[in-house]
């Protein structure tokens, strides 16, 4: 059994950024049933319906829960603007043995809450991540890998991927292993000729540094952004990365 950490202990955030247009009918059926849903009650029916997590109270911790809630939300503005759509932050569970982050989890409720109420134009995936608390996944990568593989030709997609890890890290030796951890599935692009490789952008005096990257996925899912955002932080943690690391997917806009 999994134990949900302590509000002191480590969190983790993972976003879901794009265009949503709610459902036509969506007010109809809200009026008749009298309903009163936001992105947080969704996300927690939908958590305690895979068996994730709950916050019923009296329940106490689910067997294998994967993540404590902390707290939810997100822009529903009805503009077809790109926004923050959702966003849940959560305390990992502990306890797990050989348990990835609950990024692929935290990213599917918050994919079919969305869902739920409208359609979804997926352009972003960001995450923050307690390194610290990350297994070693190449093994489970490697799975992964085979899964995205079996994607149509015609799905590939390009990506931007950038990462602030709390350490500063080699570029090229991150883009290597993210080739390695995501064994070719995803096919990182070299750089471009500017600046310091390409690749680095200084954050902050003496403070980590940004590495940006392009890459090609096998398709553009929230799933694959969610695999995409493990196959990185497995990366940084093989080269030392033990404090929390932004990172963030992007879908390329296509050229018009």
């Amino acid at each position: 059994m999994g134990v949900a950490p302590a509000s002191a202990s480590p969190t983790m955030t993972v976003a879901v950024h794009g265009v949503h247009t709610p459902h036509p009918w969506l007010d109809e059926v809200v009026a008749a049933h009298d309903l009163d849903e936001d992105l947080y009650s969704l996300a927690v029916k939908r958590a305690l319906a895979y068996g994730w997590s709950t916050t019923l109270l009296g329940a106490g911790a689910l067997d294998g829960e994967r993540w404590g809630f902390a707290d939810a939300g997100g822009d529903w503005s009805r503009d077809g603007k790109e926004r923050r759509l959702a966003w849940l932050t959560g305390y990992p569970a502990v306890g797990l043995r050989s348990q990835l982050l609950p990024v692929l989890p935290m990213a599917r409720v918050l994919a079919d809450a969305l869902a739920r109420v409208g359609d979804l134009r997926f352009t972003r995936l960001a995450t923050r991540l307690p390194l610290g608390l990350a297994p070693d996944a190449r093994f489970a990568l490697r799975s992964d890998a085979d899964w995205y593989a079996l994607s149509a030709p015609s799905a590939a997609t390009r990506v931007t991927v950038e990462t602030t890890p709390g350490e500063p890290v080699d570029p090229q030796e991150l883009r290597a292993l993210v080739t390695a951890r995501a064994h070719r599935v995803l096919r990182v692009e070299d750089p471009e000729p500017v600046g310091e490789g390409g690749a680095v952008d200084p954050v902050g005096e003496g403070g980590p540094r940004r590495v940006v990257f392009t890459a090609v996925a096998p398709e553009w899912t929230v799933d694959a952004g969610a695999w995409i955002t493990l196959v990185v932080s497995d990366a940084l943690r093989a080269l030392g990365a033990r404090s929390t690391a932004e990172i963030e997917v992007g879908r390329v806009a296509p050229e018009r």
